[in-house]
């Protein structure tokens, strides 16, 4: 429609290839129109089978980080804006690509260099569109690596320097404790999940609820035979999705160092 040239660049490390070929099965299923847009970008060593049929795989330095997979993916095959999904952020329905094409033009037309494709909610409520709002420099973990987009310029701003998406996250965590109570203008959380984002790898294992959606939704798939978290982890992942955005830092912060087993950071 908007005749806007985009590419999905999918960072992973060679020892979750069980799990990228999942994504790509769904992504076959429910985003067929993005399918020849998808470039796979690994790090990692080991014996694993990397090639894939119709898509371009990258494989950079053993050592490279996932932000760094991102920079060479997008160096190497230009667009106007980037759509990045770790292996594990399922589209675990089908996607109304006019929906994608109308958002694409929104975020180039204002000028949105990064924009997090999973929402969330807040209690900071600036600009706001249709599609998304402007991220609030005091929310915590807006500026996630798990699903965004962001336009070439960012993506070299901040991934060129072979950071680990960790240290990215962590950064803008650290900002947010600062409590400036800043817009971004050019960086953006999108109102509503139109790409249907399910991550469903913790820490390596097998989400057991979102698990058990995707075999039910798609009993034709055969997903990876990875272990599955603890029902003790399960439970603490629902309660952190609904509390660890909003409460107050000194909260977040009690909560992280009382049970680190399961978060990654202290911030």
């Amino acid at each position: 429609m908007f005749n806007i040239k985009y590419r999905i660049i999918l960072p992973t490390n060679v020892k979750y290839l069980d799990v990228v070929k999942n994504y790509i099965e769904l992504l076959k299923i429910n985003w067929p129109e993005a399918y020849k847009k998808l470039i796979i970008s690994t790090t990692g060593s080991g014996d694993f089978d990397i090639s894939f049929t119709d898509i371009p795989v990258i494989k950079n330095d053993i050592s490279a980080s996932l932000p760094t997979c991102v920079y060479n993916a997008a160096s190497k095959y230009k667009a106007d804006y980037y759509f990045v999904f770790l292996g594990d952020a399922f589209i675990s329905r089908r996607i109304n690509n006019k929906e994608v094409e109308k958002l694409l033009y929104s975020l180039i037309k204002n000028s949105i260099n990064y924009c997090r494709l999973l929402p969330q909610r807040s209690l900071h409520m600036g600009q706001c569109q249709k599609e998304y709002r402007n991220i609030n420099s005091n929310e915590r973990y807006t500026h996630s690596f798990v699903a965004f987009g962001a336009d070439l310029n960012f993506i070299k701003n901040e991934f060129s320097n072979n950071i680990s998406d960790r240290d990215f996250e962590i950064r803008y965590l650290k900002l947010a404790s600062k409590k400036e109570n800043l817009f971004f203008e050019d960086r953006a959380i999108l109102n509503k999940n139109i790409f249907h984002i399910l991550p469903s790898i913790q820490k390596g294992k097998w989400d057991r609820v979102n698990l058990f959606y995707l075999k039910r939704k798609y009993p034709k798939v055969e997903f990876s035979n990875r272990e599955r978290i603890s029902w003790k982890y399960e439970c603490i992942l629902q309660i952190r999705k609904l509390i660890l955005p909003i409460i107050p830092d000194t909260v977040s912060k009690k909560i992280k160092s009382k049970n680190k087993k399961y978060f990654d950071t202290n911030f």
